[in-house]
């Protein structure tokens, strides 16, 4: 795992692509280069600026362009992500990372991601990595609500391929939860990331029909480096694990998942 880096990174575009939710590119050439798929950066400002929030928040990394600029997707919830919401271009933002562990993804075998909400984030990076290395890649992403929807058209354009979009209300793409229109049958390695009961329905599935899943959670996060205990998750085997330095990503089979 590399070291993480600082970095005061601009603001290179803000973006509404969904209601609440923004599409953030900042400028860290250093980070981007080493960022791998399915690890995150913690946000914030630094002592420079002592305003509310004052811890970082983390964030998946979610996309990087050949010029060293990484995407971060969005979701206005509380304080921090509204402050970020508001950010104009040349403002500055203090990044640490890239964090965490990453998706191990098998180039000889088909990629399934199943993302629901904002954790199509990672997804948009593993595609874009994984096409221009000649590898295949499904991108099956759930919403409440065609409101909530990552523009399909922006994901093609940074992704070089189409995404599969379910709403639950079915006001785009196919009707239902993303969860359970999906055949497993061709065997392809899959990666979830989204709401807890969404990947534990995925663990339990995976459980039943002895297909492997690698999940990445969604936790609050203090500090993103293992000090502040506060992302841990239950274990199979007993006791927590910290999920910013153990994970994000874990084999669905490394975590205790309830009935």
């Amino acid at each position: 795992m590399t070291k993480p880096i600082r970095s005061l990174a601009a603001v290179v575009e803000n973006l509404e692509v969904a209601r609440g939710t923004r599409w953030i590119l900042l400028d860290s050439p250093a980070i981007a280069a080493a960022a791998r798929p399915g690890q995150f950066l913690m946000v914030g400002y630094g002592l420079a600026d002592v305003a509310a929030p004052l811890l970082p928040r983390p964030f998946s990394v979610g996309w990087r362009s050949t010029e060293g600029a990484i995407g971060l997707l969005v979701r206005e919830y509380g304080i921090g992500t509204r402050r970020l919401a508001v950010l104009e271009p040349n403002e500055r933002v203090l990044l640490l990372g890239p964090l965490g562990r990453g998706f191990r993804i098998s180039a000889d075998r088909p990629t399934l991601c199943i993302a629901g909400g904002v954790g199509l984030a990672p997804f948009l990076f593993v595609a874009t990595e994984t096409r221009r290395s000649g590898g295949t890649v499904r991108i099956a992403y759930g919403e409440r609500s065609a409101d909530l929807v990552f523009d399909p058209a922006l994901i093609q354009d940074l992704t070089d391929g189409p995404v599969e979009v379910w709403t639950e209300d079915g006001s785009a793409g196919q009707r239902g939860l993303v969860v359970q229109g999906l055949d497993l049958a061709d065997d392809p390695q899959v990666l979830a990331c989204g709401p807890a009961p969404m990947l534990r329905s995925l663990a339990h599935r995976s459980a039943r029909e002895g297909f492997g899943l690698q999940v990445s959670v969604e936790e609050h996060m203090g500090c993103g480096v293992g000090t502040c205990q506060g992302c841990v998750v239950p274990g199979a085997r007993g006791g927590w694990i910290k999920s910013c330095t153990e994970g994000p990503v874990f084999e669905a089979s490394e975590l205790r998942w309830r009935t």
